[in-house]
């Protein structure tokens, strides 16, 4: 049965690692899509980090915007982060909502 699981919960609260570990519990291979972009040079070592943290298990993908545009079908995907992923579009369209609506 497909689903769709959504956690939620303030900044650094720990929803990435409860995800991960109900991920884990799902699949024994799967996808990490992460949404954020690469601002700085500190930022980069922090995704590097997560990302050994996480282990080999995971596949990694980074897509800022286009999360369709990759084949994850039966697949069990932790999207990481919806915020950051909607900030993206609104962003590259400096903040304009009538642009964002008609998309």
């Amino acid at each position: 049965m497909k689903q769709i699981i959504l956690i939620t919960g303030g900044a650094r609260s720990g929803k990435s690692k409860h995800a991960e570990k109900l991920a884990l519990t799902l699949s024994d291979n799967p996808v990490y899509l992460a949404t954020a972009r690469i601002w700085d040079d500190e930022f980069k070592q922090r995704v590097l980090r997560h990302q050994r943290d996480r282990g080999l298990e995971w596949t990694n993908l980074e897509e800022e915007k286009w999360l369709s545009s990759h084949s994850l079908t039966n697949r069990v995907v932790l999207i990481d982060c919806v915020t950051l992923w909607c900030t993206n579009f609104f962003f590259d369209l400096q903040a304009d909502v009538d642009k964002l609506c008609k998309r």
